[in-house]
């Protein structure tokens, strides 16, 4: 509703015959006194209805905005979810809902985790996978079972003795242990008793030659 609106409806309320007939689409206003303070009223009413308006947007996750947005986070994360600098209301309400309703226990998770925080899936490598590891070959012909094998640089092979583990190869470009954030943040979405052996590395190509893991996860 606009203050027009509101004007409107009020002189509607007053008595036939008390004042002029608000004027039609190209009449003059006849009484202009009582026009300017209805539409006063009218400028109250109409901010009044617009705050109902934006107040009721607040009560939903879906249609908050503003600073609405940063104290639902705060009610339920506290100071573990917060808005980055320049975030949007959209960005900020998707990591919200995530945050909410967050997918666990699943290999797909570590991949989101990884990459969320360095920009790429990077590598998840589940020795007892068989799409991971494969069959054995070797440098002559790495071609065999897939292009995995034992001994050889590049290539990789599986084990039926170490399950609920897994390899993650973060291309992050550079050598050292990984954050101390991106391993918590692994070990938020594995399932319990499982542990993930992460390595950062400097460039992609070097996921496929290095087997110096570090950084477990338990």
């Amino acid at each position: 509703m606009t203050q027009s609106g509101f004007a409107l409806r009020i002189r509607g309320l007053l008595p036939t015959g008390w004042f002029p007939a608000p004027p039609g689409i190209d009449g003059s206003e006849q009484a202009p006194v009582l026009n300017a303070i209805l539409q006063g009223f009218g400028n109250v009413f109409a901010w009044v209805w617009s705050t109902l308006t934006q107040t009721a947007n607040q009560t939903r996750l879906s249609t908050m905005t503003g600073a609405f947005l940063d104290m639902f986070a705060a009610d339920f994360f506290g100071t573990m979810l917060m808005r980055e600098t320049g975030e949007s209301d959209d960005a900020f309400r998707i990591r919200i809902e995530e945050a909410l309703f967050p997918s666990l226990g699943t290999r797909p998770d570590v991949v989101d985790v990884i990459a969320d925080e360095i920009g790429t899936a990077g590598r998840v490598i589940e020795p007892r996978n068989a799409a991971d590891c494969k069959g054995l070959g070797d440098i002559e012909a790495p071609a065999i079972g897939g292009g995995y094998g034992y001994g050889t640089l590049g290539l990789r092979y599986g084990s039926r003795n170490v399950p609920f583990q897994l390899f993650a190869v973060l291309p992050t470009g550079s050598t050292p242990p990984p954050s101390t954030q991106i391993m918590t943040k692994i070990a938020a979405v594995m399932p319990a008793g499982t542990i993930a052996w992460v390595q950062s590395v400097a460039v992609a190509t070097e996921a496929e030659t290095s087997n110096d893991f570090g950084g477990d996860i338990s």
